[in-house]
């Protein structure tokens, strides 16, 4: 079985000014903590490959994380839907078991609801339910190849503190 991390980036800065000033905001302080968190839960979960959004937010947090692995950004997964992120899953290496994806919202909480299937542990489908604040990470189990992903079970969710 693989497994795939569905991480929204940690808490960032207010806006910045500029016609970029979404792409190019930073994490906040509180951010980088968040994440270094998440970072140390993930340390043993034998991560394969880090895909983030390109935005400075979306890098900061997988960078934050501290599992030693490059941080592949790409611009289709920033302020991406569902259906896109999981294209994105889609071309994945079939060598690669553990994944962790680093986007946004609304994306991110859709597509762990979209994959979540029945087999899905209903404590962690309670925790994301009505909200997926900033660090929050949505853990599946994925069955079969990365290139078939059409569901997962859903076997855990941990909001930030």
């Amino acid at each position: 079985m693989r497994t795939l991390h569905l991480l929204r980036h940690a808490e960032a800065q207010w806006q910045s000014p500029g016609p970029d000033g979404d792409r190019v905001r930073p994490l906040s302080s509180r951010g980088v903590q968040q994440a270094r968190g998440v970072g140390a839960f993930l340390r043993d979960a034998g991560v394969d490959l880090i895909l983030a959004s390109s935005a400075t937010r979306a890098r900061q947090t997988a960078e934050a994380l501290g599992l030693g692995l490059p941080v592949i950004a790409r611009d289709e997964i920033y302020n991406a839907g569902a259906q896109q992120i999981l294209l994105q899953l889609r071309s994945v290496p079939e060598g690669c078991n553990c994944v962790v994806v680093v986007g946004h919202a609304p994306g991110i909480p859709a597509l762990a609801h979209l994959l979540a299937d029945e087999s899905s542990v209903p404590a962690a489908r309670a925790v994301i339910a009505y909200r997926y604040p900033p660090a929050t990470l949505a853990t599946l189990g994925v069955h079969g190849s990365w290139a078939k992903l059409r569901t997962a079970r859903l076997a855990g969710a941990r909001i930030a503190p």
